[in-house]
């Protein structure tokens, strides 16, 4: 139960009003339930889409749906967003780390558009899409910390150092056997294309930045489900 609260305090608006904090080891140890805090989320704009859908304009139903889901989040992953593409790996002038407030600003308008762009484009799968794709990009965050917890700063690294074998095991399992069971053999497909996509995501932030941070992980979120609703569109 407590890994369970852990997991939802780090992925959705809990963790913004709670009062306390979950430690970094136990969102790692919680890593595994990760997917089940996405289905969760999932369920939430699911529902939504499935009630307003037939009252809503669906160009506004959507923005309504992706402001739902940063509502849900407490905004953490978006924020991640903007904080990693506000900081570029150079220095400024006088030696410290330059800044660039407006890329931030252009990921997070992007990334909104991208996924409004992609449930405009998509009919009957639209309610099941939603569902899915938190799940897909929380898992995709699993990947993402599993295997290289020394190349985190030090807040990140007590949440990547817990996330081990069987986490990564258990959550793999769940998450595409979800995937496949509704979408069959495209799932795996989509799943393989963001386990790729983390590991070169990850892979490109070590060679820019000196440490990955807990912004890199809001970062992955938000851009696994860009990706997410943009291959369940597209295949």
């Amino acid at each position: 139960m407590k890994k369970l609260a852990a997991a939802f305090k780090f992925l959705t608006i809990w963790g913004r009003i709670s009062a306390v904090k979950p430690a970094g080891n136990s969102i790692g140890s919680a890593a595994g339930l990760f997917p089940l805090a996405g289905l969760l989320l999932g369920l939430l704009l699911a529902l939504t889409n499935y009630s307003l859908a037939a009252h809503i304009d669906p160009r506004i139903l959507n923005l309504i749906l992706v402001a739902l889901l940063i509502t849900a989040t407490g905004a953490q992953p978006l924020t991640g967003l903007k904080d990693t593409f506000d900081t570029i790996d150079s220095e400024s002038t006088d030696g410290g780390p330059r800044t660039s407030a407006i890329l931030g600003f252009t990921a997070v308008v992007l990334v909104i558009l991208f996924k409004s762009a992609a449930m405009d484009s998509m009919d009957e799968l639209l309610t099941l899409s939603l569902l899915l794709t938190p799940v897909l990009a929380r898992w995709t965050l699993v990947i993402f910390l599993y295997g290289i917890h020394s190349q985190f700063d030090e807040n990140a690294r007590l949440i990547a150092e817990r996330v081990t074998t069987w986490p990564v095991i258990l959550s793999t399992v769940t998450t595409l056997a979800l995937a496949v069971y509704f979408l069959g053999r495209k799932g795996l497909w989509i799943g393989l294309a963001l386990s790729l996509f983390a590991l070169s995501m990850r892979s490109l932030l070590i060679k820019r930045h000196d440490a990955l941070s807990q912004a890199h992980l809001g970062a992955t979120i938000e851009l696994s489900e860009a990706l997410s609703l943009v291959l369940l569109a597209s295949l």
